[in-house]
């Protein structure tokens, strides 16, 4: 009777199974961590930095794409304009992993202070889209998001329906935002908080 009982309970109860964080990451979590609370403070979203590597380079350093490149992909000029004002970054390159996480907060963190939205949750989603498609995009983006009578400080059901990018582009770039905050956050929930949407 109570195995009966027991296999009952296990068919109806779900198993919720965690997906485990990609065993590439695991090297790199420590200074994640670190230099995420250096810059952002003790409250870091270090789930989100983390899932956003996820999404740039599936942790692999030495990444090559048609315009970036490195653990966090950026473009030759990103990187360059980085290392002009952020003295401390004047010395790396796009395949140090080190630099990379630090050049990712920090464009992050500019980005954060160039970006207005509704709340947390809108505020990254722009970050995000601006970080893999440019700020330039989102402000047009946001302009013509106003011109339609929709709300431009928040980019859900908003300013995500709303671009003059090339098909391709808008896809790839309202996935990004998506993918980070909706998929892979949940991974690296031990790593530290996440952004909730």
């Amino acid at each position: 009777m109570k195995k009966i009982i027991f296999m009952i309970i296990f068919i109806l109860v779900p198993i919720t199974i965690a997906t485990p964080e990609p065993r590439k990451s695991l090297k790199y979590k420590r200074d994640l961590i670190r230099y995420s609370r250096i810059t952002w403070g003790m409250n870091a979203p270090v789930a989100l930095f983390a899932s956003q590597i996820q999404q740039e380079s599936s942790w692999d350093y030495l990444a090559k794409s048609p315009y970036a490149d490195g653990l966090t992909q950026f473009t030759p000029s990103t990187a360059s304009w980085l290392k002009e004002i952020y003295p401390e970054l004047s010395n790396g390159n796009v395949y140090n992993p080190i630099w990379a996480i630090h050049a990712m907060l920090l464009y992050d963190q500019w980005l954060d202070k160039e970006i207005k939205a509704k709340d947390e949750c809108n505020q990254w989603a722009m970050i995000l889209s601006s970080y893999n498609g440019g700020l330039t995009w989102l402000k047009k983006d946001i302009s013509l998001t106003s011109s339609m009578g929709k709300n431009p400080k928040i980019w859900w059901d908003n300013v995500e329906h709303y671009s003059s990018r090339a098909n391709w582009a808008m896809k790839e770039n309202r996935s990004y935002s998506k993918k980070i905050l909706l998929n892979h956050q949940p991974i690296y929930s031990s790593w530290g908080r996440a952004v909730t949407c």
